[in-house]
């Protein structure tokens, strides 16, 4: 097969008038292998060889370039091209090309669209072209299409991809490179990227040994901050600059300051335990943690917008799957001023109904959270943000306790709790997790559905954020 690459590729120097060797080469991924053909141009057209490429994906032939045919059989299926007929034979079906088979210098080429129209339709497996034109994916999936925008006032990159996808994802020098090992990548489009000043260049690298985005960095950016939200689809990158330069908000800074400090308020977040297949506590028969969270924290996004005009943002606004990390980078990466994650309660020994906030803890020795640190300080940047945080948390808490003590708890004087939660040790805002009620008591089951009782919950939880405002934020 390597002779016969070769072969054709020195014959590219003796093309026939009108016929021109194409710069670069074709690539198919196949059987988790990524493998290059030659490409020609006859006018506007682009060929491929044919025997390589049904050498390469495995499919029985035989050809006669002086009789003038090529036959393919694909188990049921018999496929026959001729010389200079743009239409290919498949059983009793014809299929009509852009551009006629032909022979050139001994060698059958056919169109692009040879693979979209006949084999995509022949073979059991999908043939899909990339829309470049340049690549094309012969397997179970279509290409993963990858989109750039750029958000947060140019301040971070955002890749979207239009379905799950891994990437090793690693800083080299200037360059932040994104790998997607054999996975079949196509580069959608880009949005705002241009006249980006610390983004000197964006492009999709794909070769027999490459398969990666890299993003070039402008000079005066010193190293890049990653963040992976595996359940959004989607990679951000944030640059941070040299010292001197002109520097764009860094989420990291807000950890250097002294934790008396506070300032405007602009956006809260909130999150709602669970959802999607991870349904939290069982309260009663078809009623679950991660739907009441959702309820709850609906309407307590409507009344923090009412009272205090700021932007509120729900970490999941429908039942979905949402990783601990996605709820930590998009509050630390949206500059969140606060944040309330809601549950409830599950207290076999417990007496009553209670509600109870909590905030970060650390364990002393406790080796999980730096274990993770060193682990996953590519894409999560903040991590163990919580401790400069703290002391803003706990007046936070206070204000959350006392005023459920005043409505939910029957005027019990209850303290907030403190617990090594991985979820506030990375935020890097005030941040409290709070427990309402309990799953296991009577009463509690009986309400939770109720709409008074979450209109009650949601009050209460807006005026503790009310109550706590004035002590945090400046002018």
């Amino acid at each position: 097969m390597l002779i016969k690459a070769l072969g054709f590729t020195l014959c590219m120097a003796l093309l026939p008038a009108g016929v021109s060797a194409d710069a670069g080469r074709f690539l198919v991924f196949h059987k988790q292998a990524r493998k290059a053909i030659p490409r020609l141009s006859i006018g506007l057209e682009t060929y491929l060889p044919l025997i390589d490429l049904l050498r390469l994906l495995e499919l029985p032939f035989a050809e006669s370039a002086s009789a003038g045919f090529v036959q393919i059989t694909l188990g049921k299926n018999r496929l026959r091209l001729a010389k200079d007929d743009s239409q290919v034979l498949v059983n009793d079906r014809k299929i009509a090309l852009s551009a006629p088979v032909t022979v050139v210098k001994n060698q059958w080429v056919v169109p692009l669209d040879f693979l979209s129209k006949v084999l995509d339709s022949a073979l059991d497996v999908k043939i899909s072209v990339a829309a470049s034109g340049n690549t094309a994916s012969a397997g179970e999936s279509d290409f993963t299409r990858l989109n750039a925008k750029v958000v947060e006032t140019n301040q971070v990159l955002r890749l979207q991809a239009s379905r799950p996808i891994s990437a090793e994802v690693r800083q080299q020098g200037s360059r932040v490179v994104l790998a997607f090992g054999n996975t079949p990548v196509e580069f959608a489009g880009s949005e705002g990227v241009q006249g980006v000043e610390w983004i000197r260049s964006l492009a999709l690298e794909q070769s027999e040994s490459t398969n990666q985005l890299v993003i070039e960095l402008a000079d005066n950016v010193r190293n890049a901050k990653m963040s992976h939200l595996a359940s959004q689809n989607a990679y951000t990158v944030e640059a941070v600059r040299q010292e001197g330069a002109e520097a764009t908000p860094d989420p990291s800074a807000d950890l250097a300051r002294p934790v008396t400090e506070a300032w405007k308020w602009r956006h809260i977040t909130v999150d709602a335990g669970h959802g999607g297949p991870d349904r939290g506590v069982a309260i009663k028969e078809h009623v679950f943690e991660k739907d009441v969270a959702l309820a709850i924290a609906r309407k307590l996004r409507w009344a923090l917008e009412t009272r205090l005009r700021v932007t509120v943002v729900l970490s999941r606004a429908e039942d979905q799957a949402q990783s601990l990390d996605d709820r930590i980078a998009a509050a630390n990466l949206a500059r969140s001023n606060l944040f309330i994650s809601i549950h409830t309660g599950n207290t076999a020994a417990a007496p009553a109904a209670y509600s109870y906030a909590y905030t970060a803890r650390w364990i002393l020795g406790e080796s999980s959270v730096s274990e993770t640190r060193n682990a996953r300080s590519l894409f999560v940047p903040w991590w163990e943000a919580q401790r400069n945080s703290l002391a803003w948390s706990e007046r936070l808490a206070e204000c959350v306790q006392a005023e459920m003590n005043r409505s939910l708890n029957g005027g019990q004087p209850l303290a907030f709790r403190r617990s090594p939660l991985k979820l506030l040790s990375a935020l890097a805002m005030p941040a409290v997790l709070v427990e309402i009620g309990n799953a296991q008591v009577p009463e509690f089951q009986a309400k939770v559905e109720s709409e008074p009782f979450q209109n009650l919950v949601a009050a209460t939880l807006a005026a503790a954020v009310e109550k706590f405002r004035p002590l945090h934020e400046r002018p």
